[in-house]
């Protein structure tokens, strides 16, 4: 199993950002609180700064789950994938994802994109980008997009935003945005990943997954790592007796969820693009899906050489800190 930890930009996507767009880098890593609230000018910063690292994050583990040949085999075939992304901002995960959908789905015509965010200007960044998106083949990517931004802040207008939603969905991220709303304290007493993942599982199509990815760093004024807060409230719903879903990635999760101890997984991802040469980003994240098709996937194909080649594979070891 070949695990991919680093991408490079590509050239044409390079130029765009930091030539058309005049995209800053300039890590601000004390105030990447990205939020409806942040001028023009930051959100320059951000595209120049996160969004290569948010492309190179979606490419990356996309393609690491792609190893899995009974994974690949499930959507092989398909000719229209189906994306949402919950707090895209400038949209690096949406364009890495599409990359690598496009050079692994040889019959792959159609990508159908809703994504939501409430920055406006983040939104017009992305649709701008979209017309100049590069698709190989006759691949059309149609992308939904609200120009003036929607808001969530509260559990009613999450509901009204999910209720925009009639597919069903082949793909469902959300890459370091959930711990905002946790700094915002948005959703008072309830643990915000497992409040947005009740809404958005059942979104997902039988062979659909929800690659939820957030920050590694501490809670302001805390002993807890988002992860771990992130854990607990995916635990949470696996737990609650539907057994509807389950983790497909971590494997470590996918055996040990039921009885987790607070441990969790932090990955570490590279980027080179024209302003730097391997950027790091450090996030961690759990693929859910529907049980029946996690089983399918990971136990029916749990062998020696997977136990061999990827030590998160075996049950009986921890996770990565």
């Amino acid at each position: 199993m070949s695990i991919l930890k680093h991408k490079d930009l590509p050239k044409w996507l390079d130029k765009i950002i930091y030539n058309d767009f005049k995209a800053i880098f300039e890590p601000h890593p004390q105030d990447v609180v990205y939020n409806p609230d942040q001028p023009y000018e930051f959100v320059k910063i951000y595209l120049g700064t996160y969004f290569p690292r948010s492309y190179a994050e979606s490419f990356c583990i996309v393609n690491n789950l792609f190893e899995n040949s009974n994974y690949l085999s499930s959507i092989y075939t398909l000719e229209e994938i189906n994306i949402l992304d919950f707090c895209c901002g400038t949209g690096g995960e949406i364009i890495g994802l599409i990359d690598i959908l496009q050079s692994e789905l040889p019959n792959l015509k159609r990508i159908n994109i809703d994504a939501f965010d409430a920055n406006p200007d983040a939104i017009r960044f992305l649709y701008h980008l979209m017309e100049s998106v590069v698709t190989s083949g006759n691949i059309v990517v149609d992308i939904n997009l609200n120009p003036q931004g929607i808001f969530v802040s509260s559990e009613q207008e999450l509901s009204d935003l999910v209720n925009l939603t009639n597919v069903q969905y082949h793909f469902i991220v959300s890459f370091k945005a959930l711990n905002e709303f946790i700094q915002h304290g948005t959703f008072k007493n309830k643990n915000t990943y497992s409040l947005i993942s009740s809404y958005f599982l059942p979104l997902l199509s039988d062979v659909g997954v929800f690659i939820l990815s957030d920050v590694a760093t501490k809670l302001n004024n805390s002993e807890r790592y988002y992860p771990q807060i992130l854990n607990d409230g995916i635990n949470s719903i696996i737990n609650s007796g539907k057994n509807e879903f389950k983790t497909l990635y971590p494997y470590s999760c996918y055996f040990n969820e039921m009885t987790c101890n607070g441990c969790y997984m932090q990955d570490v991802f590279t980027v080179s693009h024209s302003k730097k040469m391997n950027d790091v980003s450090k996030v961690a994240y759990r693929i859910i899906c529907r049980k029946r098709f996690a089983d399918a996937i990971v136990a029916s194909d749990f062998n020696q050489s997977c136990r061999k080649n990827n030590p998160l594979a075996d049950k009986n070891l921890p996770y990565n800190y």
